[in-house]
């Protein structure tokens, strides 16, 4: 990623072997400076993601839940008469 023609910290951490200086100049290998806190960036973004769908799942459900309780409950017998042989059915809301 560039800004302003040169390579962010981002990128150019994100091209650093393990086993090379930490880009930051701290003189330390990458591994034991900045890569636990690249990696725990990484991992905190999963796990928001996989939240927000989570969560995303289950507003979907519950919504679904009551949209089907609802149209469940607003099934009534129709006008005139049952067709030959057939009755009402109240609890499935609608002939058998």
């Amino acid at each position: 990623m560039y800004i302003n023609g040169s390579l962010t910290i981002d990128a150019i951490m994100k091209e650093v072997g393990r086993n090379e200086p930490c880009p930051c100049g701290s003189g330390k290998k990458y591994k034991q400076c900045h890569m636990k806190v690249d990696k725990e960036s990484t991992s905190r973004n999963k796990t928001f993601i996989i939240g927000a769908l989570l969560l995303v799942f289950v507003i979907i459900a519950i919504a679904n839940f009551f949209i089907d309780v609802k149209q469940k409950g607003a099934t009534s017998r129709p006008d005139g008469p049952a067709p030959e042989g057939k009755v009402w059915s109240e609890e499935h809301g609608h002939y058998h």
